[in-house]
């Protein structure tokens, strides 16, 4: 391997669909002004930074004048006698070259006459062992899939030294293979189990396969390319149905909460202070909030269904309030046959509890007639002969409404057992079906112009990341949506489950603290060459 070549900073992904060829590799190639037919003149390109600076990275071996270069198909079977013998796990830090020049020495042992790899084929080589070494210290890759990965190297090789093409062509189906192992594999996290785990095993075949029958025919890339593709196919429409899911019960439930905090400032405006009969207190909270709630997220918080529903809160407690002029007993008279239709269909709407229902109108039918009582003994004496035909009227509404007569009639004890009064001094806080609400945690706060929340403005939804949980366990995770009424960032593993949710600040605090780092999506081997070619340039200036 070559150990001066050390990878340069990785590319962000394009911001939308596939990540593109990266900039530095598109670059190279332009300026090495090569069209599609002449593709094999970036492996000249290529040779040629390699000359330039092939002392600081692999010197040839001192040979005598005598010796022999291989010819390519001499080389291919030696790779083949490789691939044949590679270990079950190849370790990362396996030295082609030196294992090259092993069975070299044997060969030229056995024939008297020292034989060499031939200088094209010597660049193809280190080309190779530079993409790999790239490739394997790649921190977007998990280690165990790096495992099965570095097991390519000795069939990547091959196909590189058959076709030179491999190195600039995009659509090539081996560097295509590379590519799309790794971006499935970027999900993949270490607690996975190896066994079970249907990609780990399907990219276990597709290795096996081509350390089993993968001679000199590249043909059987195209034909694992197809076939990857398939299952990497059905797995993604299975986690996009599942990741819309999880998007939409997240928005469902932030609108939720939204309407939620939008009926609370709605009623702790109006009852926050007051002392109101018990049964009204628990009407507004237990019932009518519900009603809101439906109306707000039916109609929103501009509509006139949600005026309607904020007058009618705003109609009972003043039915409720004691009142001392003459003309509140008219009003309410008035009101009342309104309101209690208002009441009804608004809990009828929602759903409400029939058995609760009945209890709270006959609770609050009782509160009205009372109202009525202290209208009616407010009068003085002089005056109460002259209401004597308003009682008559007062009693027919009161009845065509549906109030009991005999209420009419209670006494002042009874009254009192009816109208349990309280006073409401904490902030009214409702709670959803099945939901608990959760309470809010203190986390820093950040300069708005802070680096590390500047980075979590510019994480886009698809972005992968990987959080460290604790010194052994590591989470990978997709963005998959980012709640902007209640500020969450969702989370979904590749499956498309939800797995973590985080607030834009608590997401920014962990950035800060290195507990979690941005996954480099973008194609692997464009990657790998970019690095490449960005080291050898470097090596050759100086």
């Amino acid at each position: 391997m070559l150990p001066e070549l050390k990878a340069v900073p990785a590319r962000r992904a394009a911001a939308h669909g596939r990540p593109e060829r990266s900039d530095t590799v598109e670059g190279f190639e332009r300026s090495t002004g090569f069209a599609d037919d002449e593709v094999r003149e970036v492996f000249g390109a290529l040779q040629e930074l390699l000359s330039q600076t092939r002392e600081g990275i692999a010197p040839r071996r001192q040979a005598p004048a005598n010796a022999m270069p291989i010819s390519t198909s001499d080389l291919m079977r030696l790779l083949s006698h490789l691939q044949q013998r590679a270990p079950i796990q190849a370790p990362s830090d396996v030295d082609l070259r030196a294992q090259l020049e092993h069975l070299l020495t044997r060969a030229s042992a056995k024939s008297g006459r020292v034989r060499v790899v031939g200088e094209v084929d010597e660049d193809v080589i280190n080309l190779v062992s530079m993409l790999f070494e790239f490739i394997l210290d790649d921190r977007s890759l998990p280690d165990s899939l790096k495992a099965l990965i570095a097991r390519l190297q000795i069939p990547m090789l091959k196909v590189a030294v058959l076709d030179k093409t491999f190195f600039s062509r995009g659509s090539h189906p081996a560097r295509r293979l590379l590519n799309e192992i790794a971006a499935a594999a970027l999900g993949w996290g270490e607690h996975d189990s190896n066994q079970r785990d249907s990609l780990y095993q399907k990219i276990e075949q597709v290795v096996q396969r081509l350390l089993n029958d993968f001679t000199d025919d590249p043909a059987i890339f195209s034909e694992l390319l197809a076939d990857f593709l398939a299952f990497t196919g059905d797995e993604r429409r299975r986690s996009e149905l599942l990741e819309q899911r999880t998007r939409d019960a997240e928005e469902g439930s932030a609108r939720a909460e939204m309407a939620r905090r939008e009926v609370e400032q709605a009623l702790n405006e109006r009852l926050l202070g007051r002392t109101l009969p018990e049964v009204v207190v628990r009407l507004l909270r237990e019932a009518w909030s519900k009603v809101m709630m439906l109306t707000c997220l039916k109609h929103g918080t501009d509509s006139q269904q949600w005026q309607s529903a904020l007058a009618t809160m705003d109609e009972l407690i003043w039915s409720v309030e004691p009142h001392d002029n003459p003309e509140a007993r008219l009003r309410l008279l008035e009101l009342v046959p309104g309101l209690l239709k208002a009441l009804r269909e608004g809990m009828a709407s929602a759903a409400f509890d029939p058995f609760s229902t009945s209890e709270f109108f006959s609770q609050l039918e009782a509160l009205h007639v009372q109202a009525f009582q202290r209208f009616k003994r407010a009068i003085p004496d002089v005056e109460r002969s002259a209401t004597t035909d308003s009682d008559e009227v007062q009693r027919s509404a009161l009845s065509a409404i549906g109030l009991e007569l005999p209420l009419l009639d209670l006494q002042p004890e009874e009254e009192s057992s009816i109208s349990a009064m309280v006073e409401i001094v904490e902030e009214i806080v409702l709670e959803a079906p099945g939901q608990p609400r959760s309470e809010p945690q203190d986390e820093p706060v950040l300069a708005d112009d802070d680096e590390s929340l500047l980075y979590v403005d510019s994480l886009r939804v698809g972005s992968w990341v990987e959080f460290q949980e604790d010194d052994e366990h590591k989470l990978r995770c997709k963005l998959a949506a980012i709640i902007k009424p209640t500020g969450k960032y969702i989370f979904v593993n590749r499956t498309g489950m939800k797995v973590l949710e985080k607030t834009r600040m608590g997401l920014a605090v962990e950035f800060r603290r290195n507990a979690v780092r941005l996954l480099d999506d973008a194609l692997l081997f464009d990657r790998a060459l970019e690095s490449v070619i960005g080291n050898l340039r470097r090596l050759k200036g100086a």
